[in-house]
């Protein structure tokens, strides 16, 4: 009986802890400030920051190749920011599913800017908006590529290995 109790207790810790394996965390980009704040936690490390939507076509062919990507350089100063277009009322009902079906174990942020404008500026002034769309920033946070439409793994992983080295 003691070793039934035992088996029990430890198929309900692992249950438990497998379940935050994968909690996806999703917060909200209001602000220029926001943006400055994202962009200042990234220095010091050569980030991809890719804009996608769970209802682009493209943007979900290029994710797992994004993830790969993640996975292989993220011991070595590499960081990956989504940064979803998805309305923020669909953020639970279809981002979190989507980002927990792909394995994403990483915060994710949201555009939340009440003037979509403004987020654009702040990015790019010759951006249209258009997704997906991928900036890639080296140690010191200045863009030193960008990606307009759906790109191969290869593509990436050029560009961030130019900054690696």
């Amino acid at each position: 009986m003691n070793e039934i109790m035992k088996a029990i207790k430890i198929f309900l810790l692992l249950i438990l802890l497998s379940a935050g394996i994968f909690s996806q965390e999703v917060k909200p980009l209001n602000s220029t400030k926001d943006l400055d704040e994202l962009k200042e936690s990234l220095k010091g490390k050569v980030a991809l920051v890719n804009f996608w939507a769970t209802w682009c076509a493209p943007c979900v062919k290029e994710f797992p190749d994004l993830i790969k990507l993640y996975n292989n350089y993220k011991d070595k100063d590499f960081k990956l920011v989504f940064i979803t277009t998805d309305v923020p009322e669909e953020i639970e009902s279809k981002v979190i599913p989507f980002l927990k079906k792909n394995n994403v174990d990483f915060v994710t942020y949201y555009n939340n800017f009440q003037n979509v404008e403004e987020l654009i500026n702040y990015i790019d002034k010759d951006w249209e908006g258009a997704i997906p769309s991928t900036y890639i920033y080296n140690k010191d946070g200045k863009v030193t590529s960008s990606f307009l439409g759906k790109k191969e793994y290869s593509e990436f992983e050029k560009e961030i290995l130019k900054n690696l080295n």
